[in-house]
């Protein structure tokens, strides 16, 4: 049996590669400071100057059911950075489907 590397991917779009650096030291911040014991993994990073600064975060549900804290994380990441759209995806290994909240 092969064992799964659970984690929460955090997908950034910025105008920049600057933004792109600040806004994943702004989430992995707002994770410590939860306490989330799960490692947040930033992947696809894209730099766009044709659209707004997001940050997506995306949750196996195995996560997300187990673990309070995960829900606030993106209301926490809202508050410090007002100005970005940050959005939250819930996934099942299982099943390709996802929810997008």
């Amino acid at each position: 049996m092969v064992e799964r590397f659970i984690a929460i991917r955090c997908e950034i779009l910025a105008p920049d590669d600057q933004k792109l650096v600040d806004l994943g030291k702004i989430a992995k911040a707002c994770a410590i400071d939860l306490g989330i014991n799960v490692p947040l993994v930033i992947g696809s990073p894209q730099t766009s100057r044709e659209t707004e600064s997001a940050i997506l975060l995306k949750i196996p549900k195995e996560i997300a059911v187990l673990n309070d804290e995960i829900w606030r994380l993106a209301s926490r990441i809202a508050c410090f950075c007002p100005e970005i759209r940050v959005s939250t995806q819930i996934y099942s290994e299982s099943n390709p489907s996802s929810i997008q909240l």
